[in-house]
């Protein structure tokens, strides 16, 4: 009697740890009515459950039905890529390998055009120049409009559409025409900028401002930075207007100025958009020409020339389109080099103060 009785105890002991402890009928009925009354938890919905079934489903069931016109609108646009984009350049690393004066016939001189190019005085002389206006453009086109949108986030600034369309509306115009007319405003005998110096007894500020080497990669970066201030001011000011307004609120409320709002809220929040903004002001005025063409033609001699600038010259007046194209690729290859440069720099430095 006594084994039997020890036997049962540790079969009971057993299922007591595995099925827990034994319940009481009124705490069974208890615990039975609290999980009734609980509310079932909430499971994430992303995407398409987030809708309602029905609409689901019909969603579901036209996606089947319409797969082929899904395949067309993503197969479109990555064919006109390959044709706009790769290709072209496919056919400029080829051409980089010729020798070729665009009638007469083509030869095979492998990486001699770029053996020529690194001992090209015009060539590292135009890429300097290119560099230098990049940098102006940086600071003068993103860091002017960065300092803006900050001024745009004071409540006590008035008739900011007003602002901001006056500031974009050189965006609109084509650089061509930015040329010609900051051309006619540095002319020496009757420019606007001369005639104003005179006007208020200046005159030794005059300058022949494209005719002075000294200053004329500072003179023909002013109207690039002029004309795309107003499209880096629209990009981040879309990125400041999505910082939510209950932390400029609660920063005012601690007794946060604008300046300490500016640099301690604003600014990183907005650091990814800023990265962006720099990566295309600086791979973007690489390949500047319009306003060049139009103000210096690269003068006087070669000291306003650029890449974009010496790579149509090259290939065009002097009929040499291998060599041209080899400028044209080291071009793609600057531009990327700059812009993983930038990104590697500000991204660390993003995380480094995240």
């Amino acid at each position: 009697m006594r084994a039997k009785r020890r036997i049962s105890a540790r079969l009971g002991d057993i299922l007591q740890r595995m099925l827990g402890p034994v319940e009481t009928g009124s705490r069974q009925r208890l615990r039975v009515k609290a999980q009734r009354c609980r509310p079932a938890p909430l499971q994430p919905r992303y995407g398409l459950m987030m809708l309602p079934q029905r609409m689901r489903l019909m969603l579901e069931r036209n996606a089947k039905r319409n797969l082929p016109l899904i395949y067309a609108l993503i197969g479109v646009p990555f064919l006109l890529y390959i044709f706009i984009v790769i290709v072209p350049l496919c056919i400029s690393i080829f051409y980089s390998l010729l020798k070729w004066d665009g009638i007469g016939p083509q030869s095979f001189v492998g990486f001699k055009n770029f053996a020529t190019m690194l001992k090209d005085r015009n060539f590292w002389l135009s890429t300097t120049n290119t560099l230098i206006i990049s940098l102006y453009c940086v600071l003068g086109q993103v860091g002017v409009a960065l300092v803006i949108s900050f001024l745009m986030t004071n409540r006590r600034l008035k008739l900011k559409e007003f602002h901001r369309t006056v500031i974009f509306f050189p965006v609109v115009l084509a650089p061509v025409v930015i040329g010609f007319v900051w051309k006619f405003v540095y002319d020496q005998n009757f420019g606007l900028l001369n005639t104003l110096l005179r006007a208020l007894g200046l005159q030794s500020w005059i300058r022949l401002w494209l005719d002075d080497t000294s200053i004329i990669l500072t003179t023909i970066s002013i109207p690039v930075m002029w004309q795309y201030i107003g499209l880096y001011l629209v990009i981040l000011m879309g990125a400041i207007s999505a910082v939510p307004t209950e932390i400029y609120e609660c920063a005012e409320i601690d007794g946060a100025n604008w300046y300490q709002r500016s640099m301690k809220i604003t600014l990183p929040m907005i650091w990814d958009t800023l990265k962006i903004a720099i990566i295309l002001c600086a791979s973007g005025t690489m390949k500047i020409y319009d306003h060049i063409y139009i103000m210096t033609n690269g003068g006087p001699g070669r000291s306003s020339s650029v890449l974009a600038l010496y790579c149509f010259k090259t290939t065009f007046d002097n009929s040499n389109f291998g060599y041209g194209a080899t400028i044209s690729v080291m071009l793609l290859v600057f531009s990327l080099l700059i812009s993983w440069v930038i990104q590697l720099l500000m991204g660390s430095y993003g995380r480094k103060n995240a």
